[in-house]
């Protein structure tokens, strides 16, 4: 039985699936967990946490050891960034859909082990992991 009812249902669906992949799909990059990167950055000094979000929002709240840095400056002074290229780097904004663009910029960029923290700050502290 075919009718409007279950054909608009499954159209919804594809189309929230689709939306959420998308990101994932331009970024090139992986999408982790933020208790996985935040256990990761317990044990290596060497990680990298770029938050891409705007000055005030960073300020408001961030995860700690985390920098600043917004999408449209992630181009500049690249010679100073070329010693962190090789760096595990984890990309964060609210909700990962800046993060994703900026994952992909980084990659474009030269930065060999970039990954997105899934779902942002905002799971994040869904997690109950600490913020500053």
């Amino acid at each position: 039985m075919d009718s409007p009812l279950v054909t608009a249902v499954v159209v919804v669906a594809i189309a929230f699936v689709t939306l959420r992949m998308i990101p994932r799909l331009l970024a090139g990059v992986p999408f982790v967990d933020p208790k996985v990167v935040y256990d990761v950055m317990q044990d290596d000094e060497g990680i990298v946490m770029i938050d891409v979000r705007t000055p005030e929002e960073f300020n408001s709240f961030h995860a700690p050891d985390s920098i600043n840095v917004e999408p449209y400056k992630l181009g500049e002074d690249i010679e100073e960034k070329r010693p962190y290229m090789n760096n595990k780097v984890y990309v964060i904004c609210l909700s990962s859909q800046r993060a994703a663009m900026a994952a992909r910029t980084l990659k474009n960029l030269g930065f060999k082990n970039v990954s997105v923290v899934k779902g942002g700050l905002n799971l994040w502290k869904k997690r109950g992991l600490p913020i500053t």
